[in-house]
Order: structure tokens, then sequence, then C-alpha cells
């Protein structure tokens, strides 16, 4: 199929001529890009048109026939070894959706799938190395999953589902009725399997996929059946038998239900059709990838205007002109509530977004809270010492109590802790605090309580401010309209935004991790990337602008350094969600609970952006400008950093 030089994928064209009847082991994409031509895929009938693609499974028995138009396809084979390597549950992913669903999902998001072929097309076109094409490859298959992805989970992030529990339990139980399906099979036994009831099994099965067990299982039965009929002379019963019913009857009922013809007949027209058709199939001939590519951006216009692969980003290294400032007071506005606070994991997360990030200050809330001082946990350390901790690594140290007529608890917690706290700790340390006090009313018995705690701060020289029903941060992280890295320094940052609920950093650690390397002067700022400046040092962040793009673009750039003289070092970190986050490492998240420190600690280890190191000196160039490839932007972060040396 030609898939010898890059072992992913094959691109083509052909026309149909007459009528084709067969299946292969590669998933096959097509697009019509002239004329129409009558597919049959499974049990269904579809009628293409100039612009519709279809996905067809691995092993699916499909059938194309022309029309009265001349017709032109682009066939896009995809190796399903290299499909499973990457996604192990492809070919279940495919098969949850009914082709005439799948139809409309595929040409909702044609465009997008469109884009990726095209730019696979260009790089096979160039010849380009076989990392570049797979890095591509990858992009097109996450267009293509997710186009399959159930509308009942999340799709942020890990958009192809493919770590959802639930998910994966629909897909096992799939595998298992491809793999099992000519032996006696029943629900108990999968049901056993997963350590679930049968009735919740059933039922989130019925859920996801529309069918119940035993129609899915009679499905995969009926549809093994079908190669059987057409590629065999056996009798029916023996077909029957072979695909695991007990009763010929009971095939031929089920046959009927799905193909609304019987088996018999089914066997007796195809090969009828074969002979009305006899040598007559796809006509394929050797066309050059240029054109191909013509096609596909004649169907699909708008992807001529984002076809380029390679920008130019000019650097110059005497420049001193500044656009704008980038604020670095996000520094002082690390926020965290009282329960991420309190516990050695937690605290440790703080000590290593602290080392990486370099906050200058945290915002500590309901430390002082009930549900904070009244834990259970033994191995919870006592409220001076983490108040300790924190003045330890913070430079500033924000406490945010509340106050009502009704509730003075927090108030009153804090004014015992700092009493207990200064009877250990030198009282310089009151310069490093200061405390935000919530009114959560203007009642006369919050005024006296505010008045004797703030009576106690000014003793110990502690500042602090009052305001009227403090105001938490809320998640900002979907609000992207405007520009992005000036939405995410605006106002707290929260502590329990940078890691997952499972306790690993996340992108959004990695986002704040780069930034934390940038200079304040900011010399370029584009929608997709910004360049700064510190000294003789520049920054530059590629970023996808959070959730805004579900599919970063597959840019290439070529940094123009003008003006080079001296020595710098090149530093370049890649941060790609799908890479890099402990999915690849942990596949049943409820294993984390169990997992020992030392273990914990390498997994944290295994989730890290991806670094190279390069030097560079004006000595080895025969002019004063120096060009650098980077990377193409597809992971949803890159920083590079050119130090002067």
């Amino acid at each position: 199929m030609g898939f010898e030089e890059n072992g992913m994928i094959y691109v083509s064209q052909s026309s149909i001529v007459g009528q084709t009847f067969h299946w292969h082991d590669e998933l096959e994409l097509l697009l019509v890009v002239e004329g129409s031509l009558d597919l049959k895929v499974g049990y269904e009938w579809f009628r293409l048109k100039a612009g519709d693609i279809m996905l067809i499974n691995s092993d699916e028995i499909h059938s194309m026939k022309e029309t009265n138009e001349k017709n032109v396809v682009i066939c896009v084979y995809i190796d399903c070894n290299a499909s499973y390597e990457k996604y192990p549950d492809f070919y279940e992913i495919v098969a949850l959706w009914p082709y005439s669903e799948a139809f409309h999902k595929l040409n909702q998001r044609k465009h997008v799938i469109m884009e990726h072929v095209n730019r696979l097309a260009v790089l096979i076109d160039q010849n380009a190395d076989r990392e570049r094409i797979a890095r591509q490859f990858d992009s097109f298959l996450k267009s293509l999953i997710y186009c399959y992805r159930v509308d009942i989970t999340d799709l942020n992030g890990a958009a192809f589902q493919v770590t959802d529990e639930k998910m994966d339990i629909i897909y096992r139980t799939i595998k298992y009725l491809y793999s099992n399906y000519d032996h006696k099979v029943n629900l108990q036994d999968v049901s056993e399997q997963e350590y679930l009831s049968m009735f919740y099994l059933s039922h989130k099965f019925k859920d996801i996929t529309g069918y119940s067990f035993r129609d899915w299982l009679n499905f995969v039965r009926v549809e093994k059946a079908e190669k059987l009929l057409l590629n065999t002379s056996s009798p029916i019963t023996e077909i029957a038998y072979q695909c695991g019913f007990s009763d010929v009857r009971y095939f031929n009922k089920h046959f009927m239900k799905w193909y609304k013809i019987s088996p018999n007949k089914y066997r007796k027209l195809f090969r009828e059709s074969c002979e009305m058709y006899d040598d007559t199939e796809r006509f394929e001939e050797p066309v050059p990838m240029a054109d191909i590519i013509h096609k596909i951006e004649s169907i699909v216009p708008e992807i001529k205007a984002d076809a380029d692969t390679e920008n130019e980003i000019v650097i110059d290294l005497n420049t001193r002109k500044v656009a704008e400032r980038l604020d670095p007071s996000w520094k002082e506005k690390l926020w965290c509530g009282g329960s991420n606070i309190i516990g050695y994991r937690k605290m440790k997360q703080i000590e290593e977004a602290q080392k990486d990030i370099e906050f200058m200050a945290i915002i500590a809330d309901e430390l002082f809270s009930a549900g904070t001082q009244q834990t259970e946990d033994p191995s919870m350390p006592q409220l001076h010492s983490v108040l300790n901790f924190l003045l330890d690594i913070f430079a500033k140290v924000y406490l945010i109590v509340g106050c009502s007529k009704d509730d003075q608890y927090e108030i009153d917690a804090a004014e015992e802790s700092l009493r207990n706290f200064f009877k250990f700790y030198p009282r310089g340390r009151a310069a490093q605090m200061e405390f935000k006090i919530d009114m959560a009313d203007n009642e006369r018995e919050t005024k006296e309580k505010i008045k004797e705690f703030t009576a106690l701060l000014d003793s110990l020289n502690i500042r602090h401010k009052q305001y009227e029903h403090y105001k938490r941060p809320v998640d900002k992280r979907g609000n992207v309209e405007t520009d992005y890295i000036s939405n995410m320094i605006d106002g707290e940052i929260r502590m329990d935004w940078l890691y997952s609920k499972n306790g690993f950093k996340n992108n959004l650690y990695y986002f704040y991790f780069f930034l934390s390397k940038m200079g304040e002067a900011v010399v370029v700022k584009e929608e997709s990337y910004v360049i700064t400046r510190k000294e003789d040092d520049f920054q530059i962040l590629f970023h996808n602008g959070g959730t805004k793009f579900k599919y970063p673009q597959q840019t290439e750039y070529k940094l123009i350094l003008k003006n080079f003289r001296g020595s710098y070092k090149s530093v370049h970190y890649a941060w790609n969600s799908q890479r890099d986050d402990i999915s690849s490492v942990i596949k049943n998240p409820n294993v984390i609970r169990y997992l020992s420190d030392s273990e914990y600690e390498m997994v944290d280890q295994a989730s890290l952006p991806m670094i190279s190191v390069d030097y560079i000196d004006e000595d080895q160039l025969k002019d004063k400008a120096f060009a650098l490839e980077l990377p193409p932007a597809a992971a949803d972060m890159q920083l590079t950093l050119l130090i002067k040396v």
C-alpha cells in the first residue's frame, strides 16, 4: 500500500469504474473531489458527492460503485500498527458509531481533518523526515478521533476519551466481543472480568453505544459472517456455526435485521455484481503529490490560505524597542485554599511550584477555617508549623480570615495560632505577613471582633486590610477571547489550577513555568507567540491560546537572528499534553492513591517538558545573521531561550 517510506500513511488518487467490493487491514479515509459515487460500508449505503469524506474502519467490507458522473477520489490509507501504537482503542473508537452517524460527524469537521491530510501530503511531497511526518500523523489521528467523541464525556484537553474510565470499559467490552464472537459469550463473563455488576455494565453499554450487549454481539457475528459469505463457498449453516450462532434460523434472523436481506440472497447479489462488473474496479494511476494537494485545496479552499508550512521570525539582537511591558506582579498572586495547603503532598506541591515558577508570595485562604483545623489526620502538621513552612519559602504570605456575627471561628483560630507561633519563632517574621480580613456583615459584634483582632496584629507589627465580601478567584482558563497571556496573569492564580485532580502537574503548571522565564520587555506579541528581552537575552514563547484552539497549527518557524555577535546558548523546551501527561505512564487512574512516595516521584519526573540545548558562536558564521529552525508548533507550548554567554 506504499507505507514503506514512512510506515504510517499513504495517499493516492483514483477513479471508480464499475464497482469494487473488498476489505483490507488499513483504515481508509475517502475524499470525493470530483463527481459522485455510491459507497456501501457495513450494512449501509451512501451517495458521496464532491467534498464528502468517510472513514472506513480496518477489516470492514466496503463497496464503491460508479454513478452517472465521472468521479475522482483521494484515498488516505492509515497503517493500523501505527495508529494502534498511539491509540490502542482506535478500532473500537471508530466501531462505536454507526456509519450514518459517523458520516455526519466527520463532515461537520471536514475542514480540520482535510487540513491535516493536506499538511501530511505536503510533508510527503517534500520528502520530510519521519519524525515530522509522525508529529503531523498524530495530529491527523486526533482530528479523526475527536469526531467520534462521546458527548457525555469531557472534551477539554484529553478530547479523545481513551483515558476516560467509562469509555475504557466500553472499548474493552467491544474488543472482547470481536475476539470471542465465535464462542459462547455472556454478559456475566465480561462483568466479572471488569469487576462490575451485570446491571451496571449492561446499562452503561446501552447508554453509550445505543445498543444492548446482546445486540452488539449478534452484529459482530453477522459482520464476520458477511466476509465468509463473500469470500468462501461454505454452506450457510456452517458459516452460522463458525460465527457463534447456535442455530441457522437465528443467524438468518439477525442478518435480515441488519442487512434487510437473507444471507443466501446477499451472497447471490454479490456474485451477480462481480460478474456484471468483471475486471472493472478502482482505476488508479500514479499522480504527483502536488496534484493531489491541489485537488484537496480545490475542495476545501480555506486550507490554501492556512497552508504555509514555515514562517520566519526576525529578531534584531541590537534592538532596544519595547512594545509593552509584561507585568511580573502575577508571581505575587498564588492563591491556595486551606484544603490545598495542609498535608505532606500538598505542601510539597507548593514548594515545587515556588521553586519552578519562582512565586514571590502566596495568598493562603481558609487556613484557619473549621474544616482545616478540625482534621483527624494524625499526619497533619501543627498550624504554626505550616505557617512557618510558608514563610520559609515565600517572601510574603497573605492570610485571609473571615468574620461574621454568627461565625467568628476563623478569627479566633487565627488569634490563637499567632500567639502560639511567636512562642516558637522570631518576631521578625511578622514583617513577612499580611492579613486580609473578610467582613461578611456590618454587625456590631463583627466590628468589635475585628477591632480586637487588628489590635493584636498591630501589637505584632503585622500589616492588615479589611474587605467587604472578599472576592475569591474564579476560573478564567476558558476566557480567552482577548489576549491569552494578559488574561492568565490578571488576578490570582489558584494552586489547584496547576495540578490535575490526581495531583500531577498539568498544562497550566508548565505555562506558568515557561512564563516565569520570560523577560519584562515585550519585543513582539502575536496571537500564538510572544518575544521578550531581559538585558542581552531573548525569550520566545509559543502557546496555543489555552483551550481556544483545539488543534494547534503545525506551522514551522525559522528564527532569524540579525546582528549576531558573541556567543549564545540556545535552550528549547517543548510541552505536549498528549505525549507528556501522566496518562502515558498510568493507564488506570485508580492506582494513583496506592502509589508509594518513590513511585509518585518517578511518575512526576516522567511528566516533564522535553529540553534541548545548543551553543551558537559568531566565529562559526559567515555573516551576521543566524537561522535557527524550530520544531513545528504542534506541542501545547514551546519556549526558546537565547542566553548570552
